[in-house]
């Protein structure tokens, strides 16, 4: 059997400019998950990109999901400088984010042990995150993102407590969303489905359904308003609930499932601490809300119903 290489691509030549390309796309709501899972918390909701902060602007402020934790995201398409980690201080300072993360083609040794110092002091409310990012592809494939977590609390866990930071005024954006999720919530009610555990209203572009009481699988839905605006949702299972599901998830049969869900694939992250079931999403234009409500429902449903067929299975399996 022949195999591939894996081989570098230049990271300028997939995003030309930080700003410009590698920040509006690293805020799509399935890239900012595959950013979270990376991090190992259960997902991430924009805020804002190019948020200002006095005369200048932090690249991504976005929330861990279902809490008003704010994170802070940096990033450089080259190996770390001063003047960054400056930036990030600064920036973290104005949003009191709780979790701050330096995404950088190259981490210096320098850079990193300023990380590692910063999560020694800081204790455990705060944590400090070094990213690198890679493009890669093998042979004439897609090129493929990698993120490696370089620098990490020592023993990394999701705060407990938080202090809220209000909004005062809401965008267009966050009253598109609160409308349409508060219409999904209502669906999912009328028809008796899955609920979620803190009813309340949804400004970002992701909403969460907990499958487990754990809090360790999830089926995710998305609102993506950027570049070509769509809906679509996807089940992850995350952390310490792999070990115990990951087997036999996979071994689920969806192929007579409804709708597109026999469409769907078991993707595994690299360090297999997190899989994912995704679906092909739904283009938003020229479909009313009752109609995607109606889409996202179904789907929702499915999801489910596969993953009830794994928890099930994996209780018959249990030793």
């Amino acid at each position: 059997m022949a195999l591939g290489r894996l081989e570098e691509v230049d990271l300028r030549s997939v995003w030309r400019s930080e700003p410009y390309d590698f920040t509006p796309w690293l805020a799509e709501p399935e890239n900012l998950q595959f950013l979270a899972e990376c991090l190992e918390i259960p997902g991430l909701e924009l805020v804002r990109t190019e948020h200002p902060v006095d005369s200048f602007s932090a690249d991504i402020v976005c929330k861990v999901v279902d809490s008003e934790q704010y994170v802070l995201i940096e990033n450089q398409l080259e190996k770390t400088d001063h003047s960054h980690i400056g930036q990030i201080l600064t920036y973290a300072a104005k949003f009191d984010a709780r979790i701050i993360v330096w995404i950088a083609q190259r981490f210096t040794e320098a850079h990193r042990a300023a990380l590692d110092w910063l999560n020694h002091i800081s204790g455990d409310q705060y944590g400090f995150f070094g990213v690198e990012v890679r493009t890669v592809r093998i042979g004439q494939s897609d090129v493929a993102p990698l993120f490696e977590v370089v620098a990490k609390p020592n023993e990394w866990t999701k705060p407990e407590t938080v202090r809220a930071v209000k909004q005062t005024e809401l965008s267009a954006g966050n009253r598109g969303n609160i409308d349409f999720w508060n219409k999904v919530d209502a669906e999912l009610d009328k028809r008796g489905l899955l609920q979620r555990k803190i009813r309340k209203e949804v400004k970002g572009s992701n909403l969460w359904l907990p499958l487990t009481t754990d809090g360790g699988v999830y089926i995710v839905c998305y609102r993506a308003m950027s570049g070509k605006p769509r809906i679509g949702a996807y089940l992850g299972v995350y952390g310490e609930a792999m070990p115990y599901y990951s087997t036999c998830l996979q071994s689920v049969d969806i192929s007579n499932a409804p709708g597109e869900l026999h469409h769907g694939r078991w993707v595994m992250n690299e360090r297999g601490t997190v899989a994912s079931l995704s679906l092909s999403s739904l283009p938003i234009e020229d479909h009313s809300d009752s109609e995607m409500v109606d889409w996202l429902i179904n789907r929702i449903n499915a999801l489910a119903g596969s993953f009830k067929a794994a928890a099930q299975l994996a209780q018959e399996n249990k030793p």
